[in-house]
This record gives structure tokens, sequence and C-alpha cells, in this order.
């Protein structure tokens, strides 16, 4: 996919489904559940037009911030334009793997949809960059569809956070209608 170009299709339905609906129902729940206390500097890896990251911020303290690294401009300008009323986030745009990201920064680092749309011989890396950034004893949540065509099995998820030094907390798949499976992990950075 090209992330100077998003398909048409992509981003009518980011706008109808992801920032009208799922922005509005499902993601509060989401967030929710990952239990923040609100003062946490969190990394969005792969924000996109900020659908999760409006969520987050609203979450999060004045104490709190969130960087939103996204490497479409497009998706990126979005996620500005939508999220400008929020001074507690960042927005970093380009490749995780070239940028000048902080190491042992962040306490919370989501990825969430975005890893399975990356190259399978590239996940190692940006997994591991990602795990740099990360302070030690902070988390890793991760959410994505474990559809065979469209996603990636939760023994490659466990796979890529071990490989990047991160022990597993909890993982797990629910049934989806849309996905068939999404797969949920949570993991910890060691000292």
């Amino acid at each position: 996919m090209d992330p100077e170009h998003p398909p048409l299709l992509r981003i009518i339905e980011e706008e109808l489904v992801d920032y009208r609906i799922r922005s509005r129902f499902s993601h509060p729940d989401f967030v929710k559940k990952l239990g923040l206390s609100g003062s946490e500097r969190v990394l969005e890896f792969g924000s996109g037009g900020g659908c999760l990251s409006r969520v987050l911020a609203r979450t999060l303290s004045p104490d709190g911030a969130l960087s939103c690294v996204e490497i479409s401009p497009y998706w990126m300008e979005k996620a500005r334009q939508r999220l400008k009323v929020f001074t507690n986030i960042e927005y970093l745009q380009g490749d995780i793997l070239t940028m000048s990201m902080p190491e042992n920064h962040f306490d919370v680092i989501i990825i969430h949809f975005v890893l399975h749309d990356i190259e399978p011989a590239a996940r190692i890396d940006v997994v591991g960059a990602l795990s740099k950034c990360l302070r030690p004893e902070g988390t890793v949540f991760i959410r994505e569809p474990a559809k065979p065509e469209h996603g990636m099995p939760l023994s490659e998820i466990r796979a890529l956070m071990r490989d990047a030094g991160l022990r597993e907390i909890r993982t797990g798949c629910t049934k989806s209608r849309q996905w068939r499976w999404i797969c949920d992990g949570t993991f910890k950075k060691s000292w």
C-alpha cells in the first residue's frame, strides 16, 4: 500500500466506520481495558487518522502524553486536523526504522491493527525498534486481526515480542465477524 496515496475505499472506510463508529463505541472499551492511570507516556504506533488516538488523548491526564507515530503523510495530516484540540499529543511522521526515537522513554506502546500490514520480513525489526523506545517494565499492548488472508496468527505475535526481549503477560483471541479472530496481547520489557 502506498502511504502517500491511500486507496479511496480505505479513506471512505476509515471516515465512516473507524472514525465515526469504532472511535466512539469500540475503541473506548478497548482503551478502558488497558487500565491506564492517565499519567503515562504513550506511543501509538501506526496511529493512522487518529481514531484510537482521540480516545487515548481523552484518557490521559495533563501529566500524560501521547506520541502518534505514522508513516503516511496523508494519515498524519488527517490526525493533526482531527486532534488539534488536544495539547498532549506529539505527531511523529516517518518510518520507525529510520526515525530518531528516544530509548527507554515510553511507559506504554500500543500497536493496534497495523503490524499485520507490514511486510513479514520487516516485522521483527519494527518490533525491535519499538522495544528500544520502551522503558524497563514498560508495557506493549497489541491487537491484530488473525484472518488468514489479512492478519497474523497469535504464534507470530508471541515470537516477535519474545525475540524483541519482551515477556508475555497475557494473550488471547476473540471471535470477530469481520476479521474471524482478533488477537490481543500484553507484553512487558524486562530489566
